[in-house]
């Protein structure tokens, strides 16, 4: 676990990534491991089952992306 200190003017987009694939993981990996602009990334999948995690999560992220009905590749910067 680690902790970010961010000062002005950076901003660290926070994105949560539902349902995804394992492959999409992998490949969210390597795009945000080789771009740079910083993310911190969530992944929440159905079978986890916890609501109260989802709910605290979402309320904080600027995008959440539905990896069974958009690809979350297309979000990231590359």
């Amino acid at each position: 676990m680690h902790s970010n200190f961010i000062t002005p003017p950076d901003y660290i987009k926070t994105v949560l990534v539902v349902n995804a694939t394992e492959e999409q993981i992998t490949n969210l990996g390597d795009i945000v491991r080789g771009g740079t602009v910083p993310y911190n990334v969530y992944f929440y999948n159905q079978a986890m089952n916890d609501q109260l995690w989802f709910n605290r999560v979402s309320s904080k992220a600027d995008v959440i992306i539905y990896a069974d009905k958009n690809n979350p590749e297309e979000f990231f910067d590359k």
